[in-house]
């Protein structure tokens, strides 16, 4: 039979019930706190790295039609093939510059953005040349077109990395999150054993 409970004990009851009470909050802010974590990388792979590795693509092909147009097309071919892909690589720059850049991402996008500069300048002295002076201003267009890949490859391989390293972020809280949940199950057990004892243990007198 249930002892009738002294004052004391059920000051102890209601401590011990105010320490449940506060772990489970406790734990269930931390939870919160990674799920947003999860959350936040998740969006962060998908609006900084996905969305940035398209933009990379679609300029990567934009840069493909324009060289390919230099070597196969006349001049008026090349003028519009460049106009066509230049509006379309100033749009993809845009958007690419709204994404969130690493210092390093940062650093390429700026040397890209330059090296596009220095390609539609060496494109306009293309034109109004005699056909044996264009040879060597398209073999300047060409080591623009190289420089330009260059840093789409580095920006490429930037997004891989920072999509693995948000993801084993995302997979660190995850196991945070578990690790926390087992811990509060344990010391909920734990303390509701106490509970049961100070209702039911009835000290020898």
């Amino acid at each position: 039979m249930i002892r009738k409970l002294t004052h004391f004990q059920k000051i102890k009851i209601v401590a011990a019930l105010l320490v449940v009470f506060l772990l489970v909050l406790a734990t269930n802010i931390m939870d919160n706190n990674h799920f947003a974590i999860v959350q936040r990388s998740l969006e962060t792979v998908y609006d900084d790295r996905l969305v940035a590795k398209d933009y990379i693509y679609k300029i990567s092909r934009q840069l493909q039609y324009k060289n390919k147009s230099l070597y196969t097309d006349d001049l008026e071919g090349i003028a519009k093939a460049n106009q066509s892909a230049n509006d379309s690589i100033q749009s993809l720059i845009e958007k690419y510059n709204t994404t969130e850049l690493t210092p390093k991402e940062a650093q390429y996008f700026e040397s890209l953005q330059a090296n596009l500069e220095r390609l539609l300048k060496a494109e306009k002295q293309l034109f109004g040349k005699s056909p044996s002076e264009q040879k060597g201003y398209i073999e300047n267009i060409q080591a623009q077109f190289d420089r330009v890949n260059n840093d789409l490859d580095v920006l490429s391989e930037i997004q891989l990395a920072e999509g693995i390293r948000q993801i084993h972020y995302s997979n660190r809280a995850i196991k945070n999150s578990d690790m926390i949940a087992k811990l509060e199950i344990a010391v909920l057990i734990v303390i509701g054993v106490i509970i049961q004892i100070f209702i039911f243990f009835k000290p020898s007198e």
